[in-house]
């Protein structure tokens, strides 16, 4: 082999080692329409450019025969939609695109009489005319302002009409939301990220939990309920398309800290004392450009450390049982209930195993139960109280870097960590 094809192979298998970074389509939204004259007639052959208000990465189209134009695979934020054609005068409007959005942008180019631009501002919210989808955008202001249970950006999909949550997700990091959209089976969405299919097909597993962002990652999000367009499909229970945050001209970033604990909790009936209860959550995020107008990039960490309990009610060895001695054992009437020897098919005397007739792994075993800390019943059931302590260490990385390779053609990779342990203590404080 030679020396040559050997860095090959070598190179070739520590990619595959390698976490793998997500290549998507940057974005699934749509800004088209159409450019006419004064009187109404469409007007070919006119050069439309739309500009990110953000970034400043612009595209381009020329409008065909009829006066029409598209433009695809958009990310969602502010746009500049301008149009030209030599012997008429410019004209231009701002439009703020959602997340999986098609906007009808229809613009009037009037003979040219001197040199000025006509600008349209939308002061209103542009109604999607280009789609039948019945459908709820959580924007980034919604984000930002909105409380959200364990900063899962998901919790929002509550918003919609037609979702029924199932689980909140509060209390714990973990518990991310689980919901039914338009009658649907839960756990039976699809989920889109940034252009691409998200979800987990693998039985009834919840697919929240591999697309759920912290929210300081997610730029916007649209739960569909119904009338899905032909693009979507994968789904029997509404469709959650969501679009990460990405750099702009300008750096900007964040920090943060969320914390809970059981202060102000009460102590279950049954515990002997209060289950300790602690989130904490930290991070930040960091945006900018690498070249400014062509290269952007975005970055977001969050850190989650919890420690959560429950009280468990459960059944253990009383001091007699542990001797042999099972005279106190009785049945839901009061009744004794008689052990028997196996090998002679004889009740014990006194209903007391001797000694000898331990077997030595059940009396090792014996050190993993506590003794009763409660009354029981009168079957001694429910004997032992204790909290069963739960410890979850977690960093979810998502990194984002977007390229404008030339006007029609936008590059964009993403990267998506996420990296937890969980330490689960038993009630009888042995680890699980």
């Amino acid at each position: 082999m030679t020396a040559a094809r050997t860095r090959l192979l070598l190179a070739f298998a520590v990619a595959l080692l390698l976490p793998a970074p997500l290549f998507a389509q940057s974005g699934n939204s749509t800004i088209s329409g159409l450019i006419k004259d004064g009187s109404g007639a469409p007007i070919p052959g006119v050069s439309v450019m739309i500009r990110h208000v953000d970034t400043g990465v612009a595209f381009d189209a020329v409008t065909n025969g009829e006066g029409l134009y598209r433009i695809g695979a958009l990310v969602p934020g502010s746009y500049r939609v301008e149009a030209a054609l030599d012997g008429f005068e410019p004209a231009a409007r701002a439009v703020t695109l959602a997340v999986s959005q098609t906007l009808a942008i229809d613009l009037t180019l009037d003979v040219a009489r001197q040199s000025e631009t006509v600008s349209v501002e939308a002061t209103v919210p542009l109604v999607d005319s280009q789609s039948s989808n019945i459908a709820q955008t959580v924007t980034r202001e919604m984000l930002a302002a909105l409380p959200l249970p364990n900063r899962a950006a998901s919790s929002l999909v509550s918003l919609a009409p037609g979702v029924i949550m199932i689980d909140m997700g509060t209390g714990t990091a973990e518990n991310y939301p689980v919901f039914s959209v338009a009658g649907g089976r839960a756990r039976n969405q699809n989920f889109i990220l940034d252009g691409g299919n998200a979800s987990n097909a693998v039985g009834l597993t919840r697919p929240q939990q591999l697309t759920t962002l912290p929210v300081d990652a997610m730029q916007e999000f649209k739960v569909i309920t119904n009338n899905y367009a032909a693009e979507f499909g994968h789904s029997t229970g509404g469709v959650i398309v969501m679009s990460t945050r990405s750099g702009s001209n300008r750096f900007h970033g964040s920090i943060f800290e969320s914390f809970r604990n059981d202060a102000l909790d009460a102590k279950n009936f049954f515990a002997k004392s209060k289950p300790p209860i602690n989130l904490n959550q930290f991070g930040g995020t960091l945006g900018g450009p690498i070249r400014k107008g062509k290269t952007f990039f975005f970055g977001s960490w969050e850190r989650t450390r919890q420690l959560t309990s429950e009280t468990v009610l459960s059944t253990v060895p009383t001091l007699l049982n542990r001797n042999g001695d099972f005279s106190d054992l009785r049945s839901s009437t009061g009744a004794p209930v008689v052990i028997y020897d196996a090998v002679t098919h004889q009740p014990f005397a006194g209903n007391v195993i001797a000694g000898d007739r331990f077997d030595p792994v059940a009396r090792a075993a014996l050190q993993y139960f506590p003794l009763p800390n409660r009354e029981g019943t009168a079957t001694n059931a429910n004997n032992y109280v204790g909290n069963s302590d739960s410890t979850l260490d977690r960093d979810i990385l998502v990194g984002r870097v977007d390229h404008q390779i030339r006007m029609a053609d936008l590059l964009t990779v993403r990267y998506y960590i996420n990296n937890s342990g969980t330490n689960v203590t038993g009630s009888y404080g042995n680890p699980i």
